[in-house]
């Protein structure tokens, strides 16, 4: 049965969906700004909504300010991107032209890129004859979010059954093309620009229930360089063993895992082999290297060489959990050179930080400590209980015995220290017995005032 309206042809009908699909603009709509960049993140600004016309205001503005290849790349072609989305056809002839061309795209802080325009940043790519690679940098302080075209209709009339099914065919073609657009390839690799789970996600998120990009871990997972807060210059322990760790996870897809290192080697310091984790190989002018042991470590081998040279982070290893590498899988000191690749800068973080936790800092790897719970059980039975944070560290006396140290500070900025040596404990100080008690990592009785300190995580 068709439904029929006096005075309203089909073709008036598809152009009124084609319009709420976002697939054609309205006169009303206002074009995106493509302006030259007021900062040196970028050459060019695109701003406001996507709309027909903006990819010839884009061509000619890059026409006159894109270098192109300059003996090496265009990586230095680069478009900051503001924008709420818009017109999905038009969102796809841009993002075609941006890794066509090799346009590297940048979310600058404070700017927003959400649906086709988030799209159009996951192309971001710089291209020459011998060095592509994806260039895509995202502001820690800068908000990209994904979600799939719906219809945004705003009136309950009905409408003809023919312009419903045209409109409809419209809409799988606009999917068919981000499709063909997300598989576009990555250089030098077997991934491509969009993975399949970004994709699932993309697909499950509908009007303003977004998927931001929003963590350490995704943005590791789908090869989003950070800016803006998190960058470093060396290689300390804990950044080694999150490069190993997410190199192996990324791969494979396992974000939001609640990987800590200074919490894993907290548990295993209680039995001493928290020291067992990271291991410094080498420090010298040639650089640093770390012999990193995965947690997932078990009935098969999950390890790596981490090294930092000349600023560089490279690495090796192999997972036989999850069958994957970083670089060329098995590697020894001997060989590190000839087996390790280049780890992105990301990998070194903890996977768990939000980007808002990195904003405005400098992080060189989580700060050393973990969260905890510490109380006090006085000689009398009362109870003192706190969240705390504790730092942990593990060395070798004068005497080569084994020396560990656990540093506790309270809200109110006060610290208990517990030292081990050997068979020795200490707690501020003074002579203390090791003490456990139900639902706690470990307890310490201090000899003199008869209080017993405990930890949980």
């Amino acid at each position: 049965m068709m439904i029929l309206f006096a005075g309203r042809s089909t073709a008036a009908w598809v152009v009124a969906f084609l319009v709420a699909l976002g697939l054609f603009a309205t006169e009303s709509a206002r074009a995106a700004e493509v302006t030259k960049s007021a900062t040196d993140i970028c050459v060019l600004r695109l701003e406001g909504d996507i709309v027909d016309g903006d990819l010839a205001r884009l061509k000619n503005l890059a026409s006159a300010n894109f270098k192109g290849f300059d003996g090496e790349s265009s990586s230095h072609d680069t478009l900051c991107l503001n924008s709420p989305g818009g017109s999905v056809v038009e969102g796809v002839k841009l993002a075609d032209f941006i890794y066509k061309t090799g346009i590297g795209t940048v979310i600058d802080k404070g700017d927003e890129c959400y649906s086709i325009c988030s799209v159009m940043f996951m192309m971001g790519i710089a291209q020459g004859p011998e060095v592509n690679f994806v260039n895509r940098k995202l502001n820690v302080a800068g908000k990209l979010g994904f979600h799939r075209p719906y219809l945004a209709i705003d009136s309950d009339e009905m409408i003809n059954v023919k312009a419903l099914a045209i409109a409809h065919d419209a809409a799988i073609e606009s999917i068919t093309q981000l499709m063909v657009l997300a598989n576009n390839q990555v250089p030098w690799s077997n991934s491509t620009m969009m993975k399949p789970d970004l994709i699932q996600a993309m697909l499950s998120h509908v009007g303003n229930d977004l998927y931001y990009i929003d963590t350490v871990d995704k943005a590791g997972r789908f090869e989003i360089e950070l800016f803006g807060g998190g960058e470093s210059t060396g290689l300390t322990e804990a950044q080694a063993y999150y490069a190993c760790e997410n190199g192996f996870h990324w791969q494979v897809g396992l974000i939001g895992k609640d990987t800590d290192y200074q919490r894993l080697r907290l548990q295993l310091g209680t039995n001493g082999a928290g020291a067992g984790i990271v291991k410094l190989v080498s420090d010298g002018p040639l650089g640093r290297l770390f012999a990193v042991t995965s947690e997932d470590e078990g009935y098969s081998e999950a390890r790596c060489l981490i090294g930092l040279k000349n600023g560089y982070v490279q690495g090796c290893g192999y997972n036989g959990m999850y069958n994957v590498s970083v670089g060329q899988g098995q590697c020894t000191p001997e060989n590190f050179e000839e087996r390790a690749q280049s780890i992105p800068r990301v990998s070194l973080l903890k996977p768990g930080l939000s980007l808002g936790q990195l904003e405005g800092a400098a992080v060189n790897a989580d700060d050393g400590a973990a969260p905890a719970t510490c109380a006090i059980f006085s000689a009398s039975g009362e109870t003192e209980q706190e969240k705390c944070s504790v730092r942990f560290a593990n060395s070798i006396s004068a005497d080569g015995q084994k020396a560990s140290k656990w540093e506790f500070t309270w809200p109110t900025g006060n610290k208990t220290i517990v030292q081990r040596q050997g068979k020795r404990l200490r707690i501020n100080g003074k002579e203390a017995s090791m003490n456990f008690a139900e639902g706690y990592a470990m307890c310490a009785v201090n000899a003199e005032s008869g209080n017993r300190f405990c930890f949980k995580f």
